[in-house]
């Protein structure tokens, strides 16, 4: 299928059953274009398509949103103090007291260096970031569903995702595993070769060097390895290469923010001081901060974090993490489904190739759409799954931003299914991205800190947890 903003939509075109009984249209088609006017077959050309407008408009929509008032405030907002204050400490060659590797500061102190020490400065690396996000989300979902409509789904999508725009105005640094995430699935489609063991393992490392939790990324890479057959020389010798990077990279980094700090930056220096934060997280298992929030409430959510709520003469702005209700509800189902079904199925089943797919099935079901697309499937479970298990086998304290990388996963598995389902009921298809569109027009004032009343916020976060 193609959504290009001027392309054709697969499902306008002759299903395959036709083809076989009619010929090949598309080369009458080319002949017919190949005799038509120029100045027609631009106007043809040109055309815009309703899928490619509504995705251009979420696109656009995405971009403004997360560049309105970008720096606004222009005081710390939510948790920023904890990243900025520590970046200001490794630019002063102070300690870090912050409870996280150093490389998300860093990148926050690499900013402020460059940018100045403002809000802007602070926020930019955040920004930069989420763009990635939607490139490579938008990248890989293309590459995994072998579709360049799930691809422009995908992108549009995390355009107009409000846990992500929030995500993309702040300071903080999970918009930075978020980005991580898409990266690593991108990278998980490619030819498995030292090159990608590279890429990958450095990937790893730098994640690892923002959160501890970002471990998570080697999953999708190890489910989709799988898939590759690698013949098991071979696979032991990227195996050590990924390993080997990955943890280069990680002590790298970690032993920059040490010397930075006035430290020793050894090896074994870079090992005790990750025990010694490895022991704090284990330690913080109280859970009576009030923004926390148990893993099994985030499918709701309950607990969306409010980064800032501002009142001035009459009028509010707020920055809601609140996601797109329209793809965070139908996101999670999908997921749980897909689970359901793979679990029911088996993944042996599930991952045997597409052969007998078509675009004749009648067919929308759940199942049928994990049967066709498998793999990719697993793949974004796989990077969902790896990004939750931590709080699922833990009783350490728990907040939403937590969530935030599964979440990347969960809109390109919707996207994928939303182009599958293009193709079999595009009216119901068309409909779904309408609505998507809708839900982040009427949810934008507090996702980009807009001017706006009191009484706009609560119609839009109805539930009171929420505000």
């Amino acid at each position: 299928m193609s959504i290009g903003l001027f392309a054709t939509p697969a499902y306008a075109r002759p299903r395959h059953s036709e083809d076989k009984a009619m010929g090949d249209p598309s080369d009458n088609a080319t002949q017919q274009q190949a005799r038509m006017p120029l100045g027609k077959l631009l106007v043809t050309f040109l055309r815009p398509r309703p899928l490619g407008v509504l995705v251009a408009a979420m696109l656009l929509l995405g971009i403004v949103l997360r560049v309105h008032a970008f720096g606004y405030p222009d005081a710390f907002m939510f948790d920023e103090h904890h990243f900025v204050e520590n970046a200001r400490n490794y630019i002063n060659n102070k300690a870090d007291w912050n409870d996280h590797p150093p490389l998300g500061k860093l990148i926050i102190a690499q900013s402020i260096e460059m940018l100045g020490d403002n809000s802007v400065g602070w926020r930019i690396p955040s920004l930069i970031f989420g763009f990635l996000t939607i490139a490579c989300g938008g990248l890989a979902s293309r590459r995994l569903f072998r579709s360049p409509g799930a691809g422009w789904l995908a992108a549009a999508f995390l355009s107009v995702d409000g846990f992500l725009i929030a995500y993309s105005r702040a300071a903080l640094l999970d918009g930075f595993l978020a980005a991580g995430l898409a990266i690593t699935l991108l990278i998980s489609t490619l030819t498995v070769n030292i090159w990608t063991a590279i890429a990958a393992g450095a990937l790893l490392g730098l994640s690892a060097s923002i959160k501890f939790s970002g471990i998570a990324v080697a999953l999708p890479i190890i489910t989709a390895v799988i898939f590759a057959k690698i013949p098991k020389r071979k696979l032991v010798t990227l195996g050590v290469i990924f390993g080997a990077t990955a943890a280069l990279c990680y002590f790298m980094q970690y032993s920059r923010g040490l010397m930075l700090a006035l430290k020793s930056a050894t090896p074994v220096d870079v090992v005790r001081d990750t025990q010694r934060l490895l022991d704090h997280h284990a330690g913080l298992t109280d859970m009576k901060n009030p923004w926390t929030s148990g893993w099994v409430t985030w499918a709701i959510p309950t607990r969306p974090a409010m980064l800032s709520y501002a009142r001035n003469l009459g009028e509010v702005r707020v920055l809601s993490g609140l996601g797109n209700l329209a793809l965070w509800w139908p996101g999670v189902l999908l997921m749980i489904a897909s689970i359901v079904t793979i679990l029911a199925k088996g993944v042996v089943a599930v991952s045997s190739p597409n052969v007998d797919e078509t675009d004749d099935s009648d067919s929308t079901s759940v199942v049928t759409f994990v049967q066709d697309q498998g793999r990719a499937v697993l793949v974004l479970l796989a990077g969902c799954l790896g990004f939750i298990a931590p709080w699922v086998i833990t009783h350490r304290d728990s907040y939403i931003y937590h969530f935030l990388p599964a979440y990347v996963a969960i809109i390109l598995l919707l996207a994928g299914f939303v182009d599958w389902l293009m193709k079999r009921k595009p009216i119901d298809a068309m409909i779904f991205v309408s609505v998507v569109l809708v839900v982040a027009a009427f949810y934008a004032p507090i996702w980009s800190s807009m001017e706006t009343s009191e009484a706009a916020v609560n119609a839009r976060l109805f539930w009171g947890a929420w505000r």
